[in-house]
């Protein structure tokens, strides 16, 4: 049986799906606070739970884990939300404690925000994170791999880069933002030149490349889940306006200083868990038909 946390979120969602699509309802069961209509639930309280709360809720036979539960910032003001972040170790530590004579393998779901500055990131880029959010996730990715060789249960590390599609619309990020403003025939917002790089990877490419982490055979190490289809802001607003079919013009905001450029490889992640990615405007348009059906 496969255990999945954070399933309320925007990837969680995405994910408890296509694994019940793949290996049935009766084979995945999603840790989570409120009940999720037509999937199986284990009901918590704020993850205050005992050490044999999935043996003795009938779960025993857990053999992997995905936790993809966390505080996610929402908007750049959050990072830093120290109970948030702090939550994010805590509530680890909680599923770690666990007994579950079961299980062979922890998936854990991180992000790229723990990266220092380069050019391009790649797996070996210099840990610096610059948020507590960051912070914290790198705490829980080291605190896995320990746990891991001392249970002797095959760990694997996820680094999540910018993700978009459907669903994402209760996060403060450019597209959803942009898309809601271009539903409403309202006029797009750029801060500076928006000569900013950046790359953003489709939610249905970061499902597939969790799923097949499943299968890994091999220890791998860290693995980011990142696009190479590189745009800066100002490209993208254009194409989020072609694709929306509107007719307005954007709206600059003056800004001297310029953001930092995020750029990827994603050599490792082609390797061992996706062959392609899904083209950019593609994904954008199934972003904006999903959009404009929320307004109706």
């Amino acid at each position: 049986m496969i255990l999945v946390t954070g399933a309320s979120g925007f990837i969680g969602k995405h994910l408890l799906r296509s694994l019940v699509n793949i290996y049935g309802r009766e084979n995945v069961v999603a840790l989570t606070s409120l009940p999720l209509a037509d999937y199986t639930c284990l009901l918590h309280k704020g993850y205050e739970f005992d050490i044999d709360f999935f043996r003795a809720s009938g779960y025993g036979s857990i053999h992997t884990v995905i936790h993809a539960g966390a505080f996610i910032p929402k908007s750049a003001k959050d990072a830093n939300y120290l109970k948030g972040c702090n939550s994010n170790i805590w509530t680890t530590k909680k599923i770690l404690d666990c007994e579950l004579p079961q299980l062979q393998k922890f998936i854990f779901i991180s992000t790229v925000d723990i990266y220092g500055i380069s050019d391009i990131i790649t797996e070996e880029t210099n840990i610096n994170p610059v948020s507590l959010y960051g912070l914290s996730k790198y705490y829980c990715e080291r605190m896995i791999e320990t746990w891991g060789k001392e249970k002797s249960v095959i760990t694997q590390i996820l680094r999540i880069g910018h993700v978009y599609g459907p669903g994402e619309e209760s996060f403060q990020k450019i597209i959803p933002i942009t898309f809601k403003k271009l539903v409403n025939n309202q006029a797009p917002q750029l801060l500076g030149s928006g000569e900013e790089k950046r790359s953003f990877i489709f939610i249905n490419d970061v499902i597939k490349s969790i799923i097949n982490s499943l299968g890994l055979k091999e220890l791998v190490g860290p693995v980011n889940l990142v696009s190479t289809q590189v745009i800066s802001i100002r490209q993208l607003l254009d194409l989020l306006i072609k694709i929306s079919g509107k007719n307005v013009v954007i709206e600059t905001i003056s800004e001297t200083l310029k953001g930092r450029d995020l750029v990827f490889d994603n050599n490792k992640m082609k390797d061992f868990l996706l062959d392609s990615e899904t083209p950019l405007r593609e994904g954008l348009t199934e972003e904006w038909n999903y959009m404009k059906q929320l307004q109706v």
